[in-house]
């Protein structure tokens, strides 16, 4: 392609003009700051959308111009990099809430087999479980009306040493284990019968000597 150079230091392609197209007005111009030369660009437009006489604009080098090199490098969908990170750092969050929610973990059940809540279940939790009638005893049970409302019994766990104890309260009513009285603290054992005024109850029990909370699930 046969170049030359104008007077005013344009510089054009001779097969394609007679004389210099931007002396003659019949041309824009881009500006190549590496090469320091102002070059037409074909159908007689520059990138940049100005003339000869306005202040020039700067692509650095020609091959920026090429389609090819303009697509991206890949057609996948990718999430803006400020997203990425609320997206992680709202899971984050989420996690550390967790963590700090004061969960109170089940240690076992007692489980009405007899009286009028048959088939109802109660959570045990680690610590002395009230029971009785009222909605803020931990052991709530309504539908027995020869069952104190406060206070009937306590029904405890000991993670330290891993077992149940039933504590008589405050109730005038005799309580049993296994069809056996009890007016003192008792340890109990895993599906024990509870009698609580005319309702029956089995524990069962969560933790103990396979599995407590601090250590996991021991032995198979």
């Amino acid at each position: 392609m046969p170049k030359t150079e104008c007077g005013r230091g344009h510089i054009y392609d001779t097969d394609l003009y007679p004389s210099c197209p931007y002396c003659n007005g019949g041309g824009k111009m881009i500006s190549f700051d590496d090469v320091g030369k102002t070059a037409p660009l074909g159908g007689g437009e520059s990138l940049g959308g100005g003339m000869s006489d306005q202040p020039r604009t700067s692509l650095g080098k020609t091959e920026a111009l090429r389609p090819a090199q303009m697509e991206p490098a890949s057609r996948k969908t990718v999430a803006p990099e400020e997203y990425r990170n609320r997206e992680e750092k709202e899971n984050k969050t989420v996690s550390l809430s967790r963590k700090k929610m004061d969960i109170e973990p089940v240690v076992g059940w007692l489980v009405c087999i007899d009286g009028a809540d048959k088939g109802k279940d109660y959570r045990l939790l680690d610590k002395q479980n009230t029971v009785g009638r009222s909605s803020e005893m931990d052991v709530c049970i309504k539908g027995d009306n020869t069952i104190s409302r406060d206070r009937h019994a306590r029904i405890a766990y000991d993670s330290r040493h891993n077992y149940f104890t039933l504590i008589p309260a405050e109730s005038t009513n005799n309580i049993y284990v296994n069809d056996e009285p009890v007016y003192m603290p008792v340890k109990l054992e895993p599906y024990d019968c509870i009698e609580f005024g005319e309702s029956k109850f089995v524990l069962v029990a969560l933790c103990g000597e396979r599995f407590n909370w601090q250590d996991g699930l021991q032995g198979r």
